[in-house]
């Protein structure tokens, strides 16, 4: 190697070294901005400020313990100033009305640990109702995917001066930009999502109801779409939890999951829900042999799909077995022979499952060697979906494994019958199911 190429080779890793410390200088200032300690916010001259505001103002505050309000004022300072704020009665809005505002996302999110609204950067305050040109009609309050919460301060200070009547219309537009914001950022957020999702699922038959004229404890604006009954079940749930927890207990519980709060019992954060200690997933294979099960499926014919994949990949190896230079060319094919064999029994074993439902449990189990036994009780099961892969179903089961919400992948080679017929089972157990991406409903007895 001559000089010029070692030159060459010395410069370009210079330049690969600089690059690297200046995109991990540019990545330490990027987390330094969007990072907020809470020993260097209570220096900022803002926090007495902010503090006195919700002390004086803010009842949710007021009621937290002692180890939790110096956090809730850390996440409203910062959500606070990483707001444009626009008044369209004044050049600056107050701080009183900023933190008002901020504190209202922060009591919705305050139980969902480092929950950021990245979506959303601008907040526009109107005195009074206000005029859209789009919908030309006057708004109170309003959410849009271009990251704009817009809200009329006269309606939104309503909403805080009476605690208990249901009406608030900072909780709803801020439980419309959680909405929005799991909406688009999935990925980020996918247990909180699944939740929702689970959530408005629940919400159908209630608005159903709703409409029908047959009276709901909700308010009947709820019934518009599954965004608004969301949106006016927010603020049901923090007016007025007794009841919406005595009518409506199912989507009560699912809103404790969801929120990770619990007003009822001053849980703000970290919610036990009943699944971390009621319904535990694991059954003993002994178990089995004393229940007879509800359903249970085993694989069909195309279960040999895969397992002809393999057979003929061995077929096209044997002419190259067959000509390779050996003087033991049967001893070289009876072992490839073996090992074709033992790839479809573990290939059988692996993909060939078999599904039961007994006794409240959902188990699956490879149907060859009646091993790898996994149950998960019915109660702890978020949803479920099914989809359709020409010769098998793909399946996707979300379910609580104490506090966690995990997920269980599993390939089912049964017939679009046999799924059908699972699939009205697990309906009937209240269970949300998700067909090709289609949530199904249940069928009315």
């Amino acid at each position: 190697m001559n000089n010029e190429a070692i030159y060459v080779i010395l410069i370009f890793l210079s330049g690969m070294a600089v690059a690297i410390l200046i995109i991990f200088n540019e990545y330490r200032k990027y987390k330094r901005s969007n990072t907020l300690s809470l020993k260097v916010a209570q220096q900022s001259p803002k926090w007495n400020k902010i503090k006195e505001v919700l002390e004086n103002n803010f009842s949710y505050y007021q009621n937290l313990p002692e180890n939790l309000k110096a956090d809730f004022i850390l996440r409203t300072y910062y959500f606070m100033r990483h707001q444009n704020w626009i008044s369209s009665s004044s050049p600056r809005l107050s701080l009183y009305k900023k933190t008002m505002i901020s504190a209202s996302a922060i009591q919705l999110t305050f139980g969902l640990n480092n929950f950021r609204f990245v979506r959303f950067r601008t907040i526009m305050v109107h005195e009074d109702a206000y005029y859209n040109k789009l919908t030309q009609k006057y708004h109170r309050g309003e959410v849009n995917r271009a990251g704009l919460i817009v809200l009329s301060w006269k309606y939104f200070e309503e909403g805080y001066a009476n605690d208990s009547d249901k009406f608030n219309l900072g909780l709803h537009e801020m439980a419309h930009a959680l909405d929005l914001e799991l909406h688009l950022t999935q990925g980020r957020q996918y247990n909180i999502h699944r939740l929702m999702a689970k959530f408005k699922q629940s919400a159908f038959d209630e608005i159903v109801k709703m409409r029908n004229g047959n009276g709901s404890f909700l308010r009947n604006y709820g019934s518009t779409n599954t965004k608004e009954f969301f949106s006016v079940a927010v603020e049901h749930f923090f007016e007025a939890p007794q009841s919406f927890r005595s009518k409506l207990p199912e989507l009560y519980l699912e809103l404790c999951q969801l929120l990770n709060q619990d007003p009822i019992n001053k849980v703000y954060r970290g919610f036990k829900s009943p699944h971390s200690t009621h319904y535990h997933n694991a059954l003993k294979p002994d178990a089995l042999k004393f229940i007879k099960p509800v359903i249970s499926l085993k694989p069909n014919a195309n279960i040999l799909v895969p397992i002809g994949t393999y057979t003929l990949l061995f077929a096209l190896t044997l002419p190259v077995i067959k000509a390779m230079n050996t003087s033991l060319p049967f001893v070289m094919i009876g072992s490839w022979g073996g090992i074709y064999l033992l790839i479809v029994l573990l290939t059988y074993n692996i993909k060939g499952k078999m599904l039961q439902i007994a006794q409240d449990y959902l188990i699956t189990k490879n149907h060859l060697l009646n091993n790898q036994l996994d149950s998960i009780h019915l109660k702890n099961i978020v949803n479920i979906s099914f989809t359709y892969m020409l010769t098998y179903y793909r399946t996707n089961i979300s379910f609580f494994e104490g506090e966690e919400i995990k997920t269980k992948s599993v390939s089912l080679y049964f017939s679009p019958n046999k799924i059908k017929k699972l699939e009205r089972i697990l309906l009937q157990q209240n269970i949300k199911i998700k067909h090709n991406n289609k949530w199904l409903k249940k069928e009315s007895s």
